[in-house]
């Protein structure tokens, strides 16, 4: 029996009937694959014959949806390991054909992952792919059970981290032009949480990129992430960003230091004073204004601008006189 574009939802309220009924299960071996609809599930029965066993070991199969036909022992030499955009993992040796193949099995976990990330926090497409992960920057750190898949390994986890070019506020509204490293996506699968595989995780992201957890922006956190920043950083009480970004109090600089407002020209990277997380603060790294050129001319003040950054507009009005000024004695 083959059952194709199960409902998840749908597939909940099967194994609660088929728990209450005590149904002979014909499903026993299934295998669940992600495919590219987020929201939908492939099944396919392995056995055709009815088969007499409980629903837990059904449901036990369809827990361990990140196994894969391959040998991930053979890809991973560490339980956790770092990819970039070529999609190598680390310790990999082998010509050209044995690239391919790593590479393509590589894209198949990614995706996999990345749809099952997607589909644990409701968006409509996921937002790690293979193909996204070529064309960046970013960091994937992926977390593997070497043990599970009778020894053939199952990836329990995943996390992006990447640099993004941020304008964000603190409380009192003061805004800053950041580049930080950013938490991209973050997952760890349903079978496995609540088991310290996320927070090993995280201190392993941490470590390797030597910054704080206050450091970092995040990019729409879930509860859960939220809730796990709290428990194991002590992280409360975040500033949401209109960017939906998510920062935290010790991401900003302190009171002392921080200027009035200070709008950085990017021209000049030299005088620019940017802390760990890409700050760019301090009064000295306000840039001379041009005098020569067409850059020298006065110009208008942006008033969309000004509505963005809470800016007012009467303190940057052009106090150049228009006209002949008669001074009273």
């Amino acid at each position: 029996m083959n059952v194709a574009n199960l409902d998840r939802d749908f597939l909940s309220e099967f194994r609660k009937q088929a728990q209450s009924e005590h149904l002979v299960s014909t499903f026993s071996h299934l295998v669940l694959v992600p495919v590219r609809r987020s929201s939908w599930w492939a099944f396919r029965a392995k056995n055709q014959q009815p088969v007499k066993s409980n629903w837990r070991s059904c449901a036990d199969t369809l827990s361990r949806a990140m196994e894969f036909r391959f040998d991930l022992n053979e890809l991973f030499k560490q339980p956790i390991v770092e990819v970039g955009n070529t999609l190598i993992p680390p310790g990999f040796t082998g010509d050209k054909r044995a690239l391919w193949d790593v590479q393509s099995k590589m894209s198949q976990i990614v995706n996999a992952i990345g749809e099952a990330s997607a589909h644990a926090q409701g968006l409509s497409k996921p937002i790690t792919t293979a193909d996204r992960l070529r064309n960046s920057e970013y960091k994937l750190y992926l977390l593997m059970d070497p043990t599970a898949n009778n020894g053939k390994g199952a990836v329990t986890g995943m996390l992006k981290t990447g640099t993004k070019g941020l304008y964000v506020f603190d409380r009192n509204g003061q805004h800053y032009q950041v580049s930080p490293q950013c938490v991209l996506d973050f997952y760890i699968h349903e079978s496995r949480q609540r088991t310290g595989l996320g927070r090993r995780l995280f201190e392993h992201m941490l470590q390797r990129q030597q910054i704080e957890p206050e450091k970092m922006a995040i990019d729409r956190p879930s509860d859960k992430f939220l809730g796990f920043l709290s428990k194991h950083y002590g992280l409360n009480a975040p500033v949401k960003q209109m960017n939906n970004y998510v920062v935290y109090d010790g991401f900003f600089p302190k009171t002392h230091e921080t200027p009035a407002h200070v709008d950085v020209d990017k021209s000049n990277p030299v005088t620019q004073k940017q802390s760990a997380n890409g700050l760019q603060q301090g009064g000295n790294s306000i840039l001379p204004s041009q005098t020569y050129g067409r850059y020298g001319a006065a110009h208008r003040p942006c008033s969309m601008g000004q509505i963005i950054h809470n800016d007012s507009a009467v303190v940057h009005r052009n106090k150049e006189p228009t006209g002949p000024q008669i001074a009273s004695q």
